[in-house]
């Protein structure tokens, strides 16, 4: 599969619903990951044939306001209005009422699978690595919002946990992942192992063959765990000679509204979490090891003919070429 936002603007740029498909089969794409672009539906779906998983929509810290800490929380977001237009409202029931209605999104499209992020990072904290959040604190508010989405929900659909490299499901910690599945009361759990956010956790990485032996590693040292990881957002970002050359400084740039820091703070986030396709043949080694169900080439190239480019490449290093 491959990432797809589902947007009217996107859409029309690939020519609309049944161009998209084509585009797809050409391709040798058999499916989209969507995630939902904040726009009404009409219009802007895609073929349901073609929708097999769904990313569940995330917030970059939400921790704060789960606990209620007003202070932070204005700390962080300047007033109120901005708090409420991020979380759909004040309170945790508004939070909770917002990502429901999101996952019954996915539902109407008969997905098999859901994505749920499990991280908090502050702006500022994308810059020091100097974190307000445990990795267990994250995770147990995690699986607290988890288990208010998922209550009363007629369905068997896969929810699976992705890993990233900022505080909670890091995917290094096998203690903690299990710590994580067992706090979700879902039958149906997994993990969607992503191996660009698992090559964050490592600034020491400089070659994809490296990468490849990294994931792998932090994968068999999950033991029984492994049989949980049912998908892969497949991509690779090798980013830790940036990291480390920026590491612990703010920019003196970054300041404003939270809109204005966020979009500045954009570029740097998109510096270390590359989505670049991997071109070394070796990724077909680490796939064919871990034989997960779905693989979703989530690449960022854009517009799609570039895209188009990256995951052909991709694609090729799948297959050994």
């Amino acid at each position: 599969m491959t990432n797809f936002p589902v947007y009217q603007g996107c859409l029309d740029e690939h020519g609309g619903a049944a161009e998209l498909s084509r585009e797809c089969e050409r391709i040798g794409i058999d499916g989209l990951e969507i995630v939902w672009g904040h726009e009404d539906y009409d219009g802007v779906l895609p073929d349901k044939d073609i929708v097999v998983g769904y990313h569940l929509t995330f917030f970059p810290s939400w921790v704060d306001f789960w606990k209620g800490r007003e202070d932070r929380l204005l700390a962080e977001f300047g007033d109120w209005d901005t708090v409420r237009e991020c979380y759909g409202g004040e309170t945790r029931n508004d939070l909770i009422a917002r990502c429901r209605k999101d996952f019954k999104r996915a539902l109407d499209f008969q997905v098999e699978y859901v994505v749920f992020h499990v991280t908090d990072v502050l702006i500022h904290e994308c810059y020091t690595y100097e974190f307000s959040h445990t990795d267990l604190e994250v995770c147990d508010c995690a699986c607290e919002l988890a288990n208010e989405i998922l209550e009363g929900m007629d369905t068997d659909v896969a929810f699976l946990v992705e890993n990233q490299w900022w505080p909670g499901f890091t995917f290094c910690d096998p203690a903690m992942t299990r710590h994580l599945l067992d706090g979700i009361e879902y039958d149906n759990v997994g993990i969607m192992l992503d191996t660009g956010h698992l090559m964050s956790t490592n600034t020491n990485l400089r070659t994809q063959a490296q990468a490849a032996r990294y994931v792998l590693e932090r994968y068999n040292e999950h033991g029984d765990m492994r049989e949980k990881v049912r998908g892969l957002h497949l991509h690779q970002s090798l980013s830790g000679e940036y990291v480390e050359s920026v590491r612990g400084h703010i920019p003196e740039y970054l300041k404003g509204s939270y809109e204005e820091r966020f979009a500045l703070s954009y570029e740097h986030i998109l510096s270390i979490d590359r989505h670049g396709p991997w071109t070394d043949p070796i990724v077909a080694d680490v796939v064919r090891e871990i034989a997960p169900e779905w693989v979703n080439n989530e690449l960022s190239c854009w517009p799609f003919a570039l895209r188009g480019e990256a995951l052909v490449t991709q694609l090729r290093a799948l297959s050994g070429l």
